[in-house]
């Protein structure tokens, strides 16, 4: 990988905030790019109105495919859903439309930062695994969280640009527990995003790491 250029971020500058221990875990995973040849520095574009645009988005997708089942299953269905459900079903077309031109601005700003980088490096989750019996975390780092889709901001927020993207596993929590690294490609770049996941399988393997099993 000598000559890529790579740019770190554990937050998208700031978006949300990150699991100090899943921060930590993903940056000396990003960091092993050093050891086969790539620039490496800390760098994001700005992602601030991702939560308007996902308020928007998703609302509005939820309730065109959903909203017809809230009057028949509502006391069934996951209480989030029927949120974003209710929520898209509020939305104005002037809010839609703001929010496609915020998407819009959005991805030409990221389109601008890979005039410079060959790609861009995050955690793929801001918290680590959690049970499942938690529909999700209501709080990163003792800060509450708005709703219930700002725990995978880090991927919804790349997913909003359409950019190639991998999640790769980078290491371990000190409880054993698995941390992804996210590998996005910028627009109109012919490197895929193969070539760099598999540097980083290579420089830093993990398969003969499996968490211990535990017997409920």
């Amino acid at each position: 990988m000598k000559g890529w250029r790579i740019a770190w971020t554990p937050d998208l500058a700031g978006l949300i905030p990150v699991d100090r221990e899943v921060a930590e875990v993903a940056e000396r995973g990003a960091r092993v790019f050093r050891t086969v040849g790539a620039a490496f520095e800390s760098a994001s574009p700005d992602f601030s109105e991702t939560n308007d645009i996902v308020l928007s988005t998703r609302g509005l997708m939820m309730a065109a495919l959903h909203a017809d089942k809230l009057e028949e299953w509502c006391d069934q269905m996951q209480p989030g859903l029927v949120w974003n459900i209710e929520q898209g079903l509020r939305l104005t077309p002037q809010e839609i439309g703001r929010g496609e031109k915020l998407r819009t601005l959005l991805w030409h700003r990221v389109r601008v930062f890979f005039e410079r980088y060959d790609l861009l490096v995050l955690p793929t989750v801001a918290v680590k695994p959690f049970p499942v019996e938690q529909p999700y975390p209501a709080e990163i780092n003792g800060r509450p969280l708005a709703n219930y889709t700002q725990w995978f901001f880090l991927t919804y927020a790349i997913s909003l640009t359409g950019l190639p993207a991998i999640s790769v596993p980078c290491g371990f929590t000190k409880d054993g527990l698995p941390v992804g690294l996210q590998i996005v490609v910028g627009a109109g770049r012919r490197r895929p995003c193969s070539p760099p996941a598999a540097a980083l399988e290579r420089a830093a393997p993990w398969a003969d790491k499996v968490p211990p099993i535990v017997n409920a």
